[in-house]
C-alpha cells in the first residue's frame, strides 16, 4: 500500500494549488468526488469574465487581468458548449 504525506479533499483550483505546492515536500493524494477536476465553481470562474462580480478587491484583480485574458495563448482553446 502506498503512503502519502498529504491528502487533499477537492480538486478545484484551491485544492490543486495546495496539492502542487505540497508535492514539493512529499507525496500528495487528491480525492475528488466529481468526474472532472474543477467541475463546479472553478469551471464557472474560468469560463466567465465579469468585471462586476465580487467585492472591490476581486473586481480590481479581474480588471487588472483584462489584457491577459484577451490574449490567446497556445494550448488554450474555446470551450465546447
Amino acid at each position: 500500500m502506498k503512503s502519502f504525506d498529504y491528502i487533499i479533499v477537492g480538486a478545484g483550483i484551491a485544492g490543486l494549488s495546495v496539492a502542487a505546492e505540497l508535492a514539493q515536500r512529499g507525496p500528495v493524494l487528491v480525492i475528488e468526488r466529481e468526474a472532472h477536476p474543477g467541475f463546479h465553481a472553478t469551471g464557472r470562474s474560468a469560463a466567465l469574465y465579469a468585471e462586476t462580480y465580487g467585492p472591490p478587491v476581486i473586481r480590481a484583480l479581474t480588471i487588472a487581468s483584462r489584457a491577459s485574458m484577451r490574449r490567446r495563448r497556445r494550448g488554450f482553446r474555446k470551450p465546447r458548449c
